[in-house]
């Protein structure tokens, strides 16, 4: 038997394992709750200013997602870029009402994926990996980052993250994440992407203090 195959069985069964037992604790489970609303994030995130007001999900996105709570907020960079934020958090995990990945939803209406990459943020003298995409419609041209995180991690994975979510199911009593989303427009000789890598890198920590804290589950 080749190795790569070997090691794609072995994964596949520890993976089915895994999932047994996260069915087996699955009552276990305890909902998680923010320890402050998304809300109170701050206005000032490292050079970033939020600008406006907080903006609602429509009702239909609403219902596909289901969090249980979110964030819809517009930040500007000092030269006058616009970072559309977007954060949605679920405190319980179920199949229905959980975080899962904005690629299949992100393209519609025209827009057309150009790239797919990951790319590092530093994050507490380390560096984490996050999601790159661009798109692009007619002449205009977005750049977007995301990534999972919750739990005092964080995962550009999807696979990996649901992974986690069993094993934190199982070891820690708890499967509460969130998906956060960072939209901006692209203009001819700017560099977006270093400036959503260092919004990153300061937002992830406010992040963190908003979230509920890393370790086992908190009593309700």
């Amino acid at each position: 038997m080749p190795l790569r195959r070997a090691v794609y069985l072995a994964a596949a069964a520890v993976l089915l394992i895994v999932c047994y037992l996260g069915i087996l604790k699955g009552k276990e489970v305890a909902p998680q709750k923010l320890r402050m609303p998304l809300s109170s994030l701050e206005s000032k995130i490292g050079a970033m200013q939020a600008v406006g007001k907080d903006r609602p999900l429509d009702e239909h996105t609403i219902e596909i997602l289901k969090p249980q709570a979110y964030l819809l907020r517009n930040y500007r960079a000092p030269e006058g870029t616009i970072h559309s934020l977007f954060v949605a958090y679920f405190g319980f995990q179920q199949e229905g009402q959980m975080v899962h990945s904005p690629r299949a939803c992100l393209p519609g209406g025209g827009w057309i994926i150009e790239k797919r990459s990951q790319v590092e943020v530093p994050l507490n003298g380390a560096t984490c990996l996050v999601n790159h995409i661009v798109m692009s419609k007619d002449l205009s041209k977005v750049s977007t980052l995301y990534w999972y995180q919750g739990r005092g991690d964080i995962q550009y994975s999807e696979y990996w993250e649901r992974l986690s979510l069993l094993l934190d199911g199982i070891i820690k009593n708890r499967n509460d994440g969130a998906l956060v989303r960072l939209i901006t427009p692209m203009s001819p000789g700017m560099d977006v992407l270093k400036g959503q890598i260092k919004f990153a890198a300061a937002l992830i920590p406010s992040l963190d203090k908003i979230f509920p804290p890393p370790g086992r589950a908190q009593a309700p």
